[in-house]
């Protein structure tokens, strides 16, 4: 044997008895000669999938009468160099045996087109030159050339290779090696298509999810070509909660296996792989959400939005929907504010019908919610909480959208439903910095209407089917309801809008004061007093019997939540007629009910016109 690493080579001789008597017949003796044979080129970098793929599809392709499996990667086992060289370093391991092995599977390939058969070919695809003499000996063969191309961000195949060594497959991919195919494979395809070498190409991600397929008729595609594009935006395609969430498990389960591994390893082998962990986390950086504590089990969540995601978000969906932003030399911004199902998008509409010749820009919660991918899916499965679990983002949203139109001087309508009164005095303080003449417009309600309220908005849109409903915690909607009044006092009382007034669901004025030109108060401070007031005004026979028809129907429609539903009709029960209270409830029927009024502008707003 020859001295250094050419000791490794194999003879010629002994090369040829390995590939005869055990190469060939263990895995052509199922294949039968085809009249138009196929070869299936499975693609992608290490630790992609595609030794799970080949399995998948080698039955299939087998079911025409039997199919080779070919790949270098199979023959390592059966080089007699290969366990030594193993045991002596792992990381070189594969490239003591690569000449050898590649030699096998060249031969491999030549007996398939000899014999005309089907074939599977796992390939990376990773130089260009050797993969168009490849496809050109099938072609000139008479095979019909397919490839199945698999499609991963890079952490997910460098942890692939990670978790093939770690569970016992001994084959150790160089960081150099797994970067190179990866990057080699979208060029290696669009050479394929724009030179019209194979006959159809397929890009899929693991599972055989379908991203891309294309197929040569007659010397011609039958689409754009576009492989490596769909190769490339997949590898930069951003995760979602779940794809984050089962890396994550992944990436510590091969952790944890990576530390029982120390006993029964050599250091050397350990150093060798040691470090990929940590690869593959830094590689999921850009595309993975961000991890996010949550009160419940399993105690964390991945719906909050990495940067590059989130930035993408706000400057190609959020700003183009914030419309027009017109600048105005005396801008207005005005909060409608209420706790959830108060009705601030009727009072909005018509604080923007006021405004409509300046061309406000109405911001509220529910345009940066959509905004986020998450939401309505959120809203399938946890209808209440969904809001909750994205509030990192499209609070952050609108905190920017807020900035932008302050930017542009433009006016705006604000809804809010505040969380804290710090939160929102520091929103306020933000607009008159800017120049800014801030009102405010309380809606007063009652609890159980507001919570009606949002009870009957997921009601109604869940019966039409749409798209999902949002239906607000009780604790949420109580949390908002007790910040409006911390706002309005701190307001009132530190005097930061230079207009403030309190409407009815039904648009009747409660009470309205402004700042003088003295920074004083023209009329008698009482806003907080109105609010309170209306929390617990009495209802009328009227507005009870619209209430308990409401409820009526929520209990209906809202089967799940009755006992929400009912929580409502008790909070409500001390401030309805004593002739509908408990035990004497007469339910009108729903034609008899009074229509509701029509909501009219209410705010003495000084607007420039």
């Amino acid at each position: 044997m020859r001295e250094g690493k050419a000791a490794e080579l194999l003879s010629d001789a002994e090369s040829f008895e390995v590939l005869s008597r055990v190469i060939l017949p263990a895995w052509t003796r199922e294949a039968v000669p085809q009249t138009r044979p196929v070869v299936l080129l499975v693609a992608g970098p290490p630790g992609s999938g595609k030794t799970t793929l080949s399995g998948l599809l080698l039955p299939v392709l087998g079911l025409r009468g039997g199919a080779v499996r070919v790949g270098a990667d199979l023959y390592k086992v059966v080089h007699r160099h290969y366990e030594a060289l193993l045991a002596k370093d792992v990381r070189t391991a594969g490239a003591g045996v690569r000449a050898d092995t590649r030699r096998w599977q060249a031969e491999v390939e030549a007996y398939v087109r000899a014999h005309r058969l089907d074939a599977v070919v796992e390939t990376a695809l990773a130089d260009p030159d050797e993969v168009r003499a490849q496809v050109r000996a099938y072609r000139a063969a008479g095979h019909r050339i397919e490839v199945v191309a698999l499609a991963c961000a890079a952490a997910v195949s460098q942890l692939g290779v990670l978790e093939r060594y770690l569970g016992g497959a001994g084959r150790w991919v160089s960081w150099a090696n797994h970067d190179t195919c990866a990057r080699q494979l979208g060029r290696t395809l669009d050479m394929l298509e724009s030179e019209h070498l194979v006959d159809h190409v397929t890009v899929v991600r693991r599972g055989l999810e379908f991203l891309y397929g294309n197929e040569l008729v007659d010397g011609t595609w039958a689409r754009p070509p576009g492989a490596a594009r769909a190769v490339e935006a997949e590898r930069a395609r951003w995760w979602d909660a779940a794809e984050t969430a089962s890396f994550r498990r992944a990436l510590t389960g091969a952790e944890r296996a990576l530390v029982r591994a120390e006993t029964r390893l050599s250091a050397d082998r350990v150093l060798a792989v040691s470090r990929d962990a940590e690869r593959c986390a830094a590689l999921a950086e850009p595309v993975r959400r961000t991890a996010q504590p949550i009160s419940g089990p399993p105690g964390v969540d991945y719906h909050r939005l990495s940067a590059d995601e989130h930035e993408w978000t706000f400057q190609n969906l959020i700003v183009p929907d914030l419309g027009e932003v017109v600048a105005q030399e005396r801008p207005v911004v005005v909060y409608v504010m209420g706790a959830p199902g108060a009705g601030k998008t009727r009072a909005a509409m018509m604080v923007r019908r006021a405004l409509r010749g300046r061309r406000p820009v109405w911001i509220a919660g529910e345009l940066f919610k959509a905004a986020h991918p998450d939401y309505f899916r959120l809203l399938c499965e946890r209808p209440r909480t969904a809001s909750a679990r994205i509030r990192a983002d499209y609070k952050a949203w609108q905190a920017r959208a807020e900035a932008y139109v302050r930017e542009r001087r433009a006016d705006a309508v604000i809804e809010v439903a505040p969380g804290s009164a710090h939160v929102f005095l520091g929103d306020v303080a933000a607009w008159r910095r800017a120049g800014y003449r801030v009102e405010l417009l309380v809606l007063d309600v009652r609890a159980a209407d507001s919570r009606q309220g949002t009870a009957l908005r997921y009601a109604e849109v869940s019966r039409g089917g749409t798209r999902p409903g949002r239906f607000t915690t009780a604790s949420g909607h109580d949390r908002c309801l007790a910040a409006v009044l911390e706002c309005v006092q701190a307001v009132e009382e530190q005097r930061l809008v230079d207009h403030l007034g309190v409407v009815r669901r039904d648009g009747a004025a409660v009470f309205r004061n402004a700042l003088g030109p003295d920074g004083r108060w023209t009329g008698r401070a009482g806003a907080a007093l109105a609010v309170r007031a209306g929390q617990v005004r009495p209802y009328t026979e009227q507005e009870a019997r619209r209430f308990l028809a409401h409820q009526r129907e929520l209990r209906a429609a809202l089967p799940q939540y009755r006992r929400d539903v009912d929580a409502i009709t008790r909070l409500a029960w001390p401030l309805l007629p004593s002739v509908l209270q408990p035990g004497r409830l007469a339910f009108a029927p729903p034609a008899s009910l009074p229509a509701r009024r029509s909501y009219a502008p209410v705010i003495s707003l000084s607007l420039a016109s």
